[in-house]
């Protein structure tokens, strides 16, 4: 399966139409489509193992195919840090959809998503988030205990 194929199933504007209204199923959507691309990524990088390590590539392979940012194993946690280019601000900028919305609905749930698949026992936490005015977007996962 292609990951592009994958994620494109919706376009930003199609998924804001689709799940507005309805954001917990957008959610939940989202998190499959992340399992999704997951899985391939998974595959394709042949990552193995549920340690962090494997956390971080998973989501380095994922940024690198759509994203700037860099995941690292900090401790007991990944953090994944961005800065540069984010492909949810162009889309919110170009459709005039908030970014704050696509993030949390969105680009978020797919993140937890990929990341399942090496663990289904991560929690994402977002620290700080562009789409909120702080200067870089850090998501920080870390195994449920």
């Amino acid at each position: 399966m292609c990951i592009v194929r994958t994620l494109s199933t919706f376009s930003p504007s199609e998924f804001y139409s689709q799940f507005k209204d309805n954001p917990e199923e957008g959610k939940r959507t989202a998190f499959k489509l992340g399992r999704e691309t997951g899985a391939v990524l998974k595959s394709r990088n042949n990552i193995q193992g549920d340690d962090l390590e494997a956390i971080a590539e998973i989501l380095n392979a994922f940024m690198g195919t759509f994203m700037g940012g860099r995941a690292t194993v900090e401790g007991n946690r990944v953090v994944l840090l961005n800065t540069g280019f984010c492909l949810v601000m162009r889309a919110s900028m170009t459709l005039g959809i908030s970014w704050e919305w696509l993030d949390s609905n969105a680009a978020w749930p797919v993140l937890e998503g990929v990341v399942s698949n090496i663990r289904p026992d991560i929690r994402q936490t977002i620290q700080s988030a562009r789409s909120r005015g702080d200067k870089a977007c850090i998501h920080v996962y870390e195994i449920r205990r």
